[in-house]
């Protein structure tokens, strides 16, 4: 199955993630860039108004196509509850483009985050084939892997 993931990492623990999962999947990736300065307190601030108001931004243009892929999995970060804008964004734009979808993030809650998930499906207008929420102690404490390895084996089953 090819594979894209595309996410997007204001502090670089969501990318710690996908890169993971590329390694084990052999999947390509692309980071998506917002184009607004999201860091510090101020980027922090401003990024969990725009995601609570649900609001589309600009993104850097993307390099590839998720029409070429059988599965995108999209990496996102939570916050107020729901996906960052420029996932946000990102989906909307491509969401015709999908032919299967999984969803994975890593937030401060973790597998709390339940409401993204729905929040995901209404976007897209479709269920994921597999769903990995973590939590930033689980990869920071590297305690991640068996559920990692859990969402791994739900994609591939899903072929």
């Amino acid at each position: 199955m090819k594979t894209l993931i595309a996410y997007y990492s204001r502090t670089g623990m969501n990318e710690t993630v996908c890169k993971e999962l590329q390694n084990k999947l052999g999947a390509e990736i692309e980071a998506i860039i917002d184009t607004k300065n999201r860091k510090g307190f101020w980027g922090f601030i401003t990024g969990g108004f725009d995601a609570a108001f649900k609001i589309m931004l600009e993104i850097k243009p993307i390099e590839k196509d998720p029409s070429n892929y059988d599965l995108v999995i999209i990496g996102t970060p939570i916050w107020a509850g729901v996906m960052a804008p420029a996932i946000r964004t990102y989906v909307s734009n491509n969401n015709d483009k999908f032919k299967k979808i999984a969803f994975v993030s890593v937030s401060g809650s973790g597998a709390d985050n339940q409401k993204a998930v729905t929040d995901f499906a209404n976007l897209s207008g479709r269920k994921s084939i597999a769903n990995l929420l973590l939590s930033e102690k689980e990869v920071k404490q590297r305690s991640h892997k068996e559920k990692l390895d859990r969402f791994i084996k739900d994609i591939l089953s899903s072929d």
